[in-house]
């Protein structure tokens, strides 16, 4: 379309599946990360009332709504967790919300990934930092900032515990999309 060889019409006939969440529609993404529905307000406008800017505030509400129960911060989206190789090196993957994924996940895990929140903060300010502060609490902060995530994974079915494995290294492109968000919400995006 970019380059005229289509016609611009075509555009319009581009279909992306969504659904109902808590009574808003949301698009789906491929797997229900808050990369996934977050990462383009890093560098693009969003207008509100539009289906983008609507599921973007859906997502992040889905996200809050998924991990409440366990009592536990929110922020899920593709990160390290506590899977190493024969090397010792953590494992990487893309965690997401079931019910917002096209793609159903292959692992069955509950990881929260710091940076996730930073994401928000161009979508719910007050929200995302609150989730900051209680990770600050719970001793997610390291030397270079907040470690890569926390995996509950094993103690996913027991909401009365908050064991996790704390993911300790940082990765250099969650922590750039992380002051990304913090620049973007000092200067009003």
């Amino acid at each position: 379309i970019a380059k005229d060889e289509i016609p611009q019409e075509t555009w319009f006939l581009l279909a992306r599946t969504h659904t109902m969440d808590w009574g808003h529609p949301v698009l789906l993404s491929w797997t229900g990360t808050m990369f996934e529905y977050l990462m383009p307000a890093l560098w693009m406008r969003t207008y509100p009332n539009t289906l983008l800017d609507r599921s973007r505030h859906a997502a992040v509400r889905s996200q809050q709504e998924f991990t409440a129960p366990q009592r536990i911060p929110w922020g899920i989206s593709e990160s390290a967790y506590s899977a190493r190789d024969s090397e010792g090196n953590y494992q990487y993957h893309a965690f997401g919300i079931p019910h917002l994924a096209l793609h159903k996940p292959d692992i069955d895990a509950l990881v929260i990934s710091p940076y996730s929140t930073f994401l928000a903060l161009g979508t719910t300010p007050q929200l995302a930092l609150q989730n900051l502060r209680n990770m600050a609490h719970d001793g997610w902060f390291g030397a270079y900032g907040f470690y890569e995530s926390a995996d509950f994974t094993s103690s996913r079915h027991r909401a009365w515990r908050h064991h996790h494995e704390l993911i300790r290294c940082w990765m250099a492109h969650h922590q750039g999309m992380s002051l990304l968000s913090i620049a973007n919400f000092l200067s009003d995006e």
